[in-house]
C-alpha cells in the first residue's frame, strides 16, 4: 500500500496474474472480483535534459533551439516515460555526447553517470549559436531492475 493506492510489482515479463480485490463488509471479507493482467516490460524511456525556466520545471526533447546559459546551468540528463498516460522515472547510469569539429569529425565525449561531464561542459562552452550535437548511448535503469541502452538520440541546437 501506498497512501491511498496499492503498488504491484511483478517478478516475471510475460506471465499473467491475477490481482484479487476484497474488502470489508459488516465485519466479512468479501470478495470484489478478480483481475487478470499480462506482465508486459516497461517501453523505454526517452532522454531529456531537464531545466527549470521561471521555477517551472520543463524538459527539453530536442529539435527547437536551447539557450546557452540553460546548458551550462543544467547538470546533467534524466530519462522518463511520460507520455500522458505513464510517469516514471528511470536512472540514467551513463551517457554519450557527440559534437563535431570545424572539419565535420565526430568528437565522441562519455559521462559514466546522469552528470555531464568536465569535458562535456567545456564542450559546450565552445558551441556557437546554431551549433548542434547529440546524446546518444544513453543506459538507463528503471524501477523494474532492467538496465537498458535507449535507442534514441537526442539532438540538441544551440541558440
Amino acid at each position: 500500500r501506498v497512501g491511498n493506492s496499492y503498488v504491484a510489482r511483478p517478478t516475471t515479463i510475460g506471465k499473467e496474474v491475477v490481482i484479487r480485490v476484497t474488502a470489508q463488509v459488516n465485519g466479512r471479507t468479501q470478495s470484489m472480483g478478480d483481475y487478470t493482467y499480462r506482465v508486459r516490460q516497461l517501453p523505454d524511456p526517452s532522454p531529456f535534459i531537464e531545466y527549470a525556466e521561471k521555477g517551472t520545471p520543463k524538459r527539453y526533447r530536442g529539435g527547437s533551439g536551447l539557450s546557452k546559459a540553460i546548458l551550462m546551468e543544467t547538470p546533467g540528463i534524466v530519462a522518463a516515460i511520460d507520455d500522458g498516460l505513464l510517469n516514471i522515472n528511470f536512472r540514467v547510469l551513463g551517457f554519450e555526447t557527440v559534437f563535431f569539429d570545424n572539419m565535420g569529425n565526430a568528437v565522441p565525449e562519455v559521462s559514466s553517470s546522469a552528470s555531464f561531464s568536465t569535458r562535456q561542459k567545456e564542450m559546450f562552452r565552445r558551441l556557437s549559436r546554431g551549433k548542434r550535437f547529440y546524446i546518444s548511448r544513453v543506459r538507463a535503469v528503471g524501477p523494474d531492475g532492467v538496465e537498458r541502452l535507449l535507442p534514441t538520440a537526442l539532438e540538441v541546437i544551440v541558440n
